[in-house]
């Protein structure tokens, strides 16, 4: 036996290296978790905040509202669209249409309805404080404005700070306070000063052939607006172009009809000067100031006639 224990005592040594090797390293285990256990009860974590499902902004699930929403920031406003007329593309607001508060008096208009080109309307305007006037259309400068439109019964004023304003045909004076209006004129009244006028001042010398006295066409230009209530002027236009006046509801006592125009009648030319434009009827009206013959042709029925007036 004692030989035995001699022979294989290397083994007995080695289980007792193994089994305190195990006790060691149970040890080491055990003062390792309860160092860890310490440690980590000691580590405080923050409570987590807990937001009540009211204190966020709840938005909106329709279509429209989630693309009005900004894609790169969900805390954002929804993106609202500008109130109109207030976008950085948009133009300004037009400002509002008032009337006018110069001294002008329309005294009478001569409307190009569409689809005629609306330049052809030229509106017959008194300027009050100088006494003055004149045929005006669309872009005609008048004081310190420009007539902006020409309507069938109002002219539109465009001034340099974007204000516009307007002169009524139908406008009428207002009496002053305290002043009676007048009386309604009695049956007999006597006789227009102007149609005595046009049977003085206008002798006809042929079919076509007239004279003017130069009193008779200063009496004209200064009474504008009985010229233009003679006749309806209506401009003439022809395949898309423009072609002449042609004259409607020529009254009898009237100058047009003096003159030995007609119902109907285009006049398409003055001393060879096309009336193709308003510029140009501008133009003859200027004209008409200083000229001693007017060569006027005429369009009726389908012919061709010339009217001529000599201005003395």
């Amino acid at each position: 036996m004692e030989t035995l224990l001699r022979k294989y005592l290397w083994a007995v040594d080695l289980a007792v290296i193994a089994l305190c090797a195990m006790f060691a390293a149970r040890a080491a285990a055990t003062a390792i978790e309860s160092s860890l256990v310490k440690t980590t009860a000691t580590i405080k974590r923050p409570a987590r905040a807990v937001t009540p499902a009211s204190a966020g902004p709840v938005y909106s699930k329709q279509i429209e509202d989630i693309l009005k929403r900004n894609v790169f920031c969900s805390k954002c406003p929804p993106i609202l669209e500008p109130p109109p007329g207030t976008g950085p593309d948009l133009p300004p607001p037009i400002p509002p249409l008032q009337r006018t508060s110069l001294n002008l008096k329309v005294l009478a208009i001569m409307f190009a309805p569409p689809p005629a080109d609306p330049h052809w309307s030229i509106a017959i305007i008194r300027d009050n404080d100088d006494k003055s006037t004149g045929p005006f259309s669309i872009g005609s400068k008048i004081r310190d404005t420009t007539v902006d439109d020409v309507e069938e019964a109002r002219v539109i004023l465009l001034f340099a700070d974007g204000r516009r304003e307007f002169i009524d045909l139908l406008d009428r004076p207002v009496p002053a306070a305290g002043v009676p209006a007048p009386a309604a004129a009695a049956p007999a009244a006597a006789a227009d000063p102007l149609t005595a006028e046009l049977d003085r001042g206008i002798k006809k010398l042929g079919e076509h052939n007239y004279e003017v006295q130069r009193s008779t066409v200063d009496s004209l230009l200064g009474n504008m607006g009985a010229l233009a209530k003679g006749a309806r002027i209506v401009p003439e236009t022809r395949d898309g172009k423009a072609a002449g006046f042609r004259l409607f509801s020529i009254r009898p006592e009237g100058p047009f009809a003096k003159i030995g125009l007609q119902n109907g009648d285009v006049i398409s030319a003055i001393n060879g000067l096309e009336m193709t434009s308003p510029d140009k009827a501008l133009e003859v009206y200027t004209k008409l100031k200083t000229a001693n013959h007017l060569s006027v042709a005429v369009e009726r029925g389908g012919q061709k006639i010339t009217k001529d007036y000599n201005i003395r």
